[in-house]
């Protein structure tokens, strides 16, 4: 096929999406075919920018394998939010050490806590003690 020849795509998308569309689209000066072919030519072919290059030399990969059947439901998942399955996955994650920084702090107060009242009270045993050591050299 040459390279200059065009193809229509035809799609049904929601009322609030095309509204979000067509206000990017008069915001930047492009018609809606120019948003349709840079959208779709930047999910085909994603380009790394600077920033994300520069992270990228911090970054580690994670892989692991899940069931059929929840693998479709995580597409289905993300098609309805418009999300990556890294953005997923490092949402969950991210969720979860917060909960869990948050439990543990919650865990280090008592214990902090604990430990206070403790030394006030090994301060009051201290004074007890000098005290009725006082009284009977008396």
């Amino acid at each position: 096929m040459p390279e200059n020849e065009k193809k229509g795509i035809t799609v049904k998308v929601d009322a609030g999406l095309h509204a979000e569309v067509r206000q990017y689209i008069e915001a930047h000066g492009m018609t809606m075919a120019e948003f349709v072919s840079m959208a779709l030519d930047n999910e085909l072919h994603p380009k790394i920018r600077a920033s994300e290059e520069k992270n990228m030399e911090n970054m580690r990969t994670m892989a692991f394998q899940v069931p059929e059947e929840t693998f479709q439901r995580i597409k289905e998942y993300l098609q309805r939010h418009h999300m990556t399955q890294k953005q997923f996955v490092l949402g969950l994650i991210e969720a979860e050490l917060n909960r869990d920084m948050a439990l543990t702090a919650e865990q280090i107060v008592p214990d902090i806590q604990k430990e206070s009242e403790c030394e006030e009270l090994d301060e009051d045993e201290s004074e007890d003690e000098s005290m009725d050591s006082e009284m009977m050299q008396m």
